[in-house]
């Protein structure tokens, strides 16, 4: 099977599986830190438009939960596409707390790279929802690596600072950084 038997298949299997809307619905949690509350919560994932946060206690999640509403104007202001209509909170009490890497909003010229380095046989939706991703993805990781993160060399994964192992394939940071 060549590559492009499979974007004749892939295209119209993504465009059924509503890959585009799942794949927009997502990017709240890669602009969560545009809301200003980063440092109370962590966006986990988006359900249904549920937004699930991570918090560190019960009273931060009973805290923002008083202020739902105020939250929810908050991503609207930020991603009036997102459709975020409720949220909901894991605590995670025992995690340590991380310190939170800003990601700047990609580039105009990120975007196009990020475009550019798709297949060409994609269709239009789908090829300006994964580019949308895949910039926010490389800008998410450029602003680990200048926070002092590490790259695996192996499989590339971008990892923060207090990791010290990839999880994916076993390699110490140490070894790494010479």
């Amino acid at each position: 099977m060549n590559t492009r038997d499979i974007w004749q298949w892939l295209g119209p299997l993504a465009h059924g599986w509503r890959a585009e809307d799942r794949l927009k619905e997502q990017m709240i949690v890669l602009q969560w830190g545009e809301t200003g509350l980063g440092s109370l919560a962590r966006a986990l994932y988006v359900d249904r438009g549920v937004l699930h946060l991570a918090v560190a206690s019960h009273v931060v999640a009973a805290e923002l939960n008083l202020l739902k509403g105020k939250v929810l104007a908050r991503l609207d202001e930020v991603a009036p596409e997102c459709g975020v209509t409720d949220l909901r909170f894991q605590v995670r009490a025992g995690e340590p707390p991380r310190a939170e890497i800003a990601v700047p909003s990609p580039t105009t010229a990120a975007r196009r790279r990020a475009r550019r380095d798709l297949p060409l046989g994609l269709p239009r939706d789908l090829r300006d929802a994964v580019s949308e991703v895949l910039a926010w993805a490389q800008a998410r990781d450029e602003a680990i690596l200048a926070a002092g993160g590490w790259g695996c060399p192996r499989c590339g994964l971008v990892l923060v600072k207090v990791e010290g192992v990839c999880p994916t394939c076993g390699i110490e940071q140490t070894k790494v950084q010479s």
